[in-house]
Formats: structure tokens, C-alpha cells, sequence
């Protein structure tokens, strides 16, 4: 019998961690395991590769807290829209997925078909079964390993690897040469893994530094450049230098097709990335006379404008009556909430123009969290954007009666009791309370409901906005920003019925 992308799916879900698993590993003060790499090799080679068979993909490896995925994005688009000798087939692998798993790994900026996917899945898951060992790696090394099997048979003439977590230990660290090496900006996260510090963070980042390649980072705080020199030094990478964000006058009124104000930090990276690549693959020189005193080189303009990242500032219209604007961001730190919320102060008002707004907000975060910290950013735009309704949904996307394997996350744990969610509606209301101070509006500025379901939340706001038609004074358009976990932005285009990106 022909095995299919529904097959692939479902024995790719059998190799997650459960939540229970993580959390009691979690709670037993467990670290990070530094016997991954050798682990992840031995997949590779039991799947018939070496590390070193994996150099001529001409890897661009980046890392980073925030901006990692949209960096690789860009520099993806750049190289595959250079007008070179001959075009330039790339592949790119992020993490984590909206809809489909297949989204993770991309050839030519486009998501591997689910054929295309399930027929590679099934060599390699056969490549394992068929040595002694008949052992599978875990959900994410599995992808790598994946990643690495369909970028040799496509034949890309470059790869864009995202890492997953961390760096030193990622499974995608087994790569040996790359050709450069980038970090994007830094934060506080996964922090019971990666360390409580910035510096401690930074030298899991610079893990990925390779001798005698060359190396970019975004701007950081002084601690974590710090400690990305030091370990650079350590580790021989050629250089490290430091990708100053695009100005307006460095842009010439080209805008790039990511939306967002820290988009021209992940775009300076990103060109620097790919001038190097282009320079040490390709032998040529980007920039030409035509280019004498811009950062941003001509001959990569329309590879930033033509940049699609979907679920990070991305806008998205329904023709309801009244009009449904979604925005979309999957930021889930802090330091990422924080940009967000200046993004959709400004995106949303833009839209405005005099015309009568109704906004929500659906929000989700996963993991332990601090959910006063992750909503304060949110609550400190009220008085300006003024959202009408706040929704909190856990980790699951459809009800009970419909299905999608490439949603599932037995990472999560069930929220029976919507115990967290209710936890993050009183942050909310909190943060608020603290924003506005004498200006919160109880019962109005401060509307929050808990569904237990992305599908529920989207149902919600369909009656909501179905319920504006028969209003006197009704809005003329309703915005909803969904952001909070890259898995909430997907399980709502999922239950939207959005095209796979």
C-alpha cells in the first residue's frame, strides 16, 4: 500500500516527548543534553551520510532569541532572487510549523509538497528500520536529519538552517563547515535549558561558530557580545562582526517585505549573510559602482522586498461585512511582545483612517511563563488601540470532532481545568489595571473570555462580528491581533482554512 503524508504524519507525532516527560525532567533541575551531537550523527550515518557529505550544501547557520527564522527568511529571498550567472536553488529549514509540517523544510522558498514529503519521510524511516539498531531519533532530530536527506537529493545549491534551540548542542550543529554563521538578537528564553543570564545564553548561541568561517551578529547587549567574542576567539571562527540595522536613509524607501520597525535589524543581517555567501560560493562581488556609498546593495533589493514569513507580522483581510482584518505574530517573549505591540499600534491605526474599530486580542503562550510579563507590553497600548475583548485559548487547536495530525503537540499539556488560560486572563486584567490606572473602565477596558479551543475563539469572533451588523452604531471593521505562540497563529489560519505558505 502506498504510505502517504497522513502516514508520515502520524508516525513523526509518535516521536514527541510527552509533556509529562519534559516536565518531570524539568522539575528534576535536567539540562541540556551534550551527547546530542554525537547522537545526531550517528542518525545521519545509519540514513548513509557523514557530516562532511553534508558540506557542499553551502550552510548558512543562524541563531539567535528573536529574528532567527525571519533572518533566514530574507537572506533565502535574497539568494534566490540574485541575478547571478545562473540562479541560486535553495533550501531552507525553520521551526516550528503554522499548519503543515512540511512548511519546515522549503526548496525554492515554497513548502516541499506532502508527497514530495512522505516520499522522503519513508527513506529515511526505512533507513533506519533497516539497521541493527532500529532506533528513532526525537521529533525535531528527526526533521533535521529529514532536512539534511531532502537538501542532498534536491541538489540545493545553498541551505538556510535555522537552529532550533540554543546552538552549541542543537542537532543541527553537526554541520562542519558552513560557509558563514549569524546571530540575531538576544533574550531571555528557554532559559531552564540554555541558562538564566544573557551571557549564559550567548555561549550556547556561539556554539555554532566554526573555524575559520566567517560570522554576524545583530546588535546585543554588551554581556552577550561579550561573550560571542570570546567564544569566537575559542572557536576560530574567521571574524565576528556586528550587522548595524538598516537606517530609513539606508533604505532608499525600499520596503521590505516583512512588516515590522525590527525587521532592519534581521535585514542588515541577512544582507551581510548573503554578500558573504555569494562572495565565497560564487567568487563574485556584489556591490559595483552603482552601489558606492549604500549598505544595502542594489542587486539585493528585490529579494528583501519579495521576503514572505508567514505568522510573524503578517495582515491578512477577510471581506466579512463588517470587514475582518487579522494580525498575525507569533512573538512569545517579552522583548518580541513588546515589538509586536508597537507593530500593531501602528499597522492597525493605518488601516483606521476615521472609520468605527472594534479590536481583539487572542492570546496563547506555552511552556512556564510569565504571563504578567508577556501581557504588559499589550496593556501598555491601550489607551491607544483600545481592544475591546481579549480571548485566551490553550494549545489546541480544533474541537473534538475534527482532526489534523500536523497540529497535534504532545508537547502541550491538556488544559482541562483551563487552568493557565484563566491565570493569563487575570495578568490581563492586572497589566491593565496597571497601564491605565484611574483610566481603566471596569467591564469594558478589561472584557476578557476563556474558550477552550482555537476553533471556539474563532467562532467567537465570527458571532462577534456577525453581532456588529445588528448594532446601531455598529463597527465598520474589526481587527483581531493574534499573537502570544507561533501555535496559536497557526491553529487559527488552520481553522480559517488559510493556504500553507
Amino acid at each position: 500500500m502506498p504510505r502517504t503524508y497522513a502516514d508520515a504524519v502520524d508516525k513523526l507525532n509518535g516521536l514527541q516527548t510527552n509533556f509529562a516527560v519534559l516536565e518531570a525532567v524539568r522539575k528534576s533541575g535536567g539540562s541540556i543534553n551534550t551527547h546530542s551531537l554525537g547522537e545526531v550523527i550517528d542518525f545521519v550515518e545509519r540514513v548513509g551520510y557523514k557530516p562532511e557529505d553534508l558540506d557542499d550544501l553551502n550552510f548558512i547557520h543562524v541563531t539567535g532569541t528573536k529574528g532567527k527564522g525571519s533572518t533566514c527568511a530574507l537572506a533565502e529571498s535574497i539568494l534566490r532572487h540574485y541575478n547571478g550567472p545562473k540562479p541560486i536553488k535553495t533550501g531552507l529549514y525553520t521551526s516550528p510549523h503554522l499548519m503543515e509540517v512540511r512548511e519546515r523544510i522549503r526548496i525554492n522558498g515554497a513548502p516541499i509538497s506532502q508527497d514530495l514529503f512522505a516520499k522522503y519521510f519513508f527513506e529515511v524511516w526505512d533507513r533506519l528500520e533497516a539497521t541493527a539498531d532500529k532506533s528513532k531519533p526525537g521529533y525535531f532530530r528527526f526533521l533535521t536529519v529529514l532536512a539534511f536527506h531532502v537538501f542532498k537529493q534536491e541538489k540545493v545549491d545553498a541551505a538556510i538552517l535555522e537552529v532550533g534551540v540554543g546552538g552549541a548542542y542543537d542537532s543541527t550543529n553537526i554541520i562542519q563547515k558552513p560557509v558563514v554563521c549569524g546571530v540575531s538578537a538576544l533574550g531571555l528564553d528557554h532559559v531552564s535549558i540554555l541558562g538564566n543570564t544573557i551571557s549564559e545564553i550567548a555561549w550556547n548561541k556561539g556554539g555554532i561558530f566554526k573555524s575559520n568561517v566567517p560570522a554576524f551578529t545583530s546588535p546585543q547587549p554588551q554581556e552577550g557580545l561579550t561573550m560571542l567574542e570570546s567564544r569566537a576567539k575559542e572557536l576560530h571562527a574567521a571574524s565576528l562582526q556586528v550587522a548595524q540595522p538598516f537606517t530609513e536613509k539606508d533604505l532608499g524607501g525600499l520596503q521590505i517585505g516583512l512588516q515590522g520597525q525590527h525587521q532592519v535589524a534581521n535585514a542588515a543581517l541577512a544582507v551581510q549573510l548573503a554578500k558573504t555567501w555569494i562572495e565565497k560560493v560564487l567568487g563574485q562581488k556584489v556591490t559595483g559602482p552603482e552601489d558606492e556609498g549604500r549598505r544595502v546593495p542594489k542587486a539585493f533589493e528585490v529579494g528583501l522586498a519579495a521576503a514572505r514569513w508567514p505568522g510573524r507580522g503578517q495582515v491578512m483581510v477577510r471581506d466579512n461585512k463588517p470587514k475582518i482584518t487579522w494580525f498575525f505574530d507569533g512573538a512569545h517573549t517579552a522583548e518580541s511582545i513588546k515589538v509586536c505591540a508597537e507593530w500593531f499600534k501602528k499597522a492597525s491605526a493605518d488601516q483606521s483612517h476615521g472609520k468605527k474599530i472594534k479590536k481583539v486580542l487572542v492570546f496563547n503562550c506555552t511552556g512556564p511563563r510569565d504571563g504578567d510579563k508577556l501581557l504588559a507590553p499589550l496593556a501598555q497600548i491601550q489607551e491607544q488601540v483600545h481592544f475591546d475583548e481579549a480571548l485566551f485559548t490553550p494549545a489546541v487547536t480544533f474541537a473534538s470532532n475534527t482532526y489534523k495530525g500536523d497540529l497535534v503537540n504532545n508537547n502541550a499539556p491538556m488544559d482541562l481545568e483551563l487552568t493557565t488560560q484563566k491565570s493569563l486572563a487575570a495578568s490581563w486584567r492586572k497589566q491593565l489595571q496597571l497601564a491605565l490606572e484611574d483610566r481603566l473602565v471596569q467591564g469594558q477596558d478589561d472584557r476578557t473570555t476563556v474558550l477552550p479551543s482555537v476553533e471556539h475563539s474563532v467562532n467567537w469572533i465570527d458571532d462577534f462580528v456577525a453581532k456588529q451588523t445588528k448594532t446601531d452604531g455598529a463597527a465598520d471593521e474589526v481587527q483581531v491581533l493574534v499573537t502570544g505562540s507561533l501555535h496559536l497563529v497557526g491553529g487559527v489560519q488552520s481553522v480559517l482554512g488559510c493556504d500553507v505558505l
